[in-house]
Formats: structure tokens, C-alpha cells, sequence
């Protein structure tokens, strides 16, 4: 059973809610300060376009390179709920 819960809207850990998402953005706990944006298959920094991770296939890479930091099957371990590079982008801000 996974360590932590999204529902497509929260993370959370138990009762406690570790990160919130709202369209492209992904803030920390309920607050409103951005941590994270998506944009296709990569993952931002904050509001800003640096890159701090991307998805291919079942590979989570770091910045916008090529080097492997992380498997899509080993989030799903970690994280139950729907997504892709959403599920990457919370596994990479919050869990890693």
C-alpha cells in the first residue's frame, strides 16, 4: 500500500495534506505559493520556465537532460492516485 494518497486535487500523507494542485500548478501544503508548474512533459521550477525534471516514457530525468533519476513505477509505489507528470512533479518536490 502506498505511503501517500492523491486524489487528483491533494497529497496527502494520513490526514495531513502535503501539496495541493490547481490546473498547471502545484503548491505547498494548502497555501497558495507555487513550488512547482507543468508544462507537457516537463516539470518548472516555481512560475518560472526553468526545468527541474521531465518525463519520458516510464523515466523521470533531471532538468531538461536525459540523465535518469527516478522510475514512473516506483512513484506509483509511493503515491496512489491518477496522473503522469503530475504524479512525477510531486514525487520530485515532496517525496524524493
Amino acid at each position: 500500500m502506498a505511503k501517500y494518497k492523491f486524489d487528483g486535487k491533494y497529497l496527502k500523507q494520513g490526514g495531513t495534506t502535503i501539496a495541493n494542485v490547481s490546473g498547471d500548478r502545484i503548491r505547498k501544503g494548502t497555501g497558495s505559493s507555487v513550488v512547482c508548474n507543468i508544462s507537457g512533459d516537463k516539470v518548472r521550477s516555481g512560475t518560472s520556465s526553468s526545468v527541474i525534471c521531465n518525463v519520458s516514457g516510464d523515466n523521470i530525468r533531471q532538468g531538461s537532460g536525459s540523465s535518469t533519476i527516478g522510475k514512473m513505477r516506483d512513484v506509483r509505489r509511493e503515491i496512489d492516485g491518477p496522473g503522469g507528470t503530475t504524479l512525477a512533479a510531486l514525487w520530485f518536490c515532496f517525496i524524493k
